[in-house]
């Protein structure tokens, strides 16, 4: 790790963490022999966890046609794949704490999208569409960590991105000498992460720099740069002729017209109540 970011979690008091129950779902994602039938117990004994999945449960999105009391009810209602989902989305979104002069809000909403892409696109190829959609909600968790420990140099490197001269990447390593990718990949070493997951975070800032980049990389990069291109407003047949056609391949991806990314840009996002 370049001590520069060394120095970056140092200047962060508290660094994040998960509960328990919540790093051992994402740890088994992709263990088919993974025991997941005591998962509404365990998410009970995090209190709190448990509290904020059931109010999002029974808010009008869901539109269930009773309330919800508890997450053995939950688990019947929506299914174990989706309380898995909300599991791990609250458990993440939990563990940030809040920032001051952050739009909090905009970063959650671009983090939900990018990981509901994420998963999208891994349904088109080999990968696991569980590990993408987890992976999209963690790859941009480095933006926090930065604004909490250099606020000025983020808030500087947020305005170069959104005058769009640069990439993001580009301006973090020129300033910093590290990426938010890599910062997120440290985070969830100290999570103690798989290492299928880290990797698809970490390379997934410019992948094909990297040799041993896995394609799930490639998926969380095009979907981070779509999720990007939708927070700007830009027009949704530049965004898809903006992405590298050599990141697609890597991806596992083949040439996809515009007309079949036509459900992608429907997809919507059923977290938005986890952020207050």
């Amino acid at each position: 790790m370049p001590a520069s970011m060394t120095q970056l979690f140092d200047q962060i008091h508290k660094v994040p963490q998960i509960p328990e129950v919540v790093r051992a779902i994402i740890n088994q994602l992709n263990d088919p022999r993974a025991e997941i039938l005591d998962l509404a117990k365990n998410v009970e004994k995090e209190q709190m966890l448990a509290m904020k999945i059931l109010r999002l449960v029974n808010s009008a999105h869901f539109g269930l046609s009773r309330k919800v009391a508890s997450i053995d009810q939950a688990t019947v209602m929506l299914g174990t794949n989706q309380l898995k989902t909300l599991v791990i989305a609250s458990g993440i979104v939990g563990s940030m704490p809040k920032v001051d002069n952050f739009d909090i809000k905009r970063f959650w909403a671009n983090t939900f999208r990018t990981a509901a892409y994420a998963k999208w696109l891994a349904e088109k190829t080999q990968e696991s569409a569980d590990v993408a959609y987890t992976a999209g909600l963690i790859c941009n968790l480095g933006r926090i960590l930065l604004q909490i420990a250099t606020p000025n140099e983020a808030n500087e490197i947020e305005q170069h991105v959104r005058a769009g001269n640069i990439s993001r990447s580009e301006i973090e390593n020129k300033r910093l000498g590290f990426t938010t990718q890599a910062v997120c990949a440290e985070l969830c070493r100290r999570w103690k992460f798989a290492d299928e997951l880290i990797a698809a975070v970490e390379y997934s800032d410019n992948p094909l720099a990297y040799e041993d980049a896995p394609g799930l990389s490639s998926i969380i990069c095009l979907a981070r740069l779509i999720s990007d291109g939708v927070d700007k407003e830009t027009d949704k047949q530049d965004i898809l002729a903006s992405l590298p056609s050599d990141v697609v391949q890597h991806a596992g991806l083949s040439e996809m017209s515009s007309a079949q990314f036509d459900d992608l840009w429907l997809l919507e996002s059923d977290l938005g109540d986890l952020v207050e």
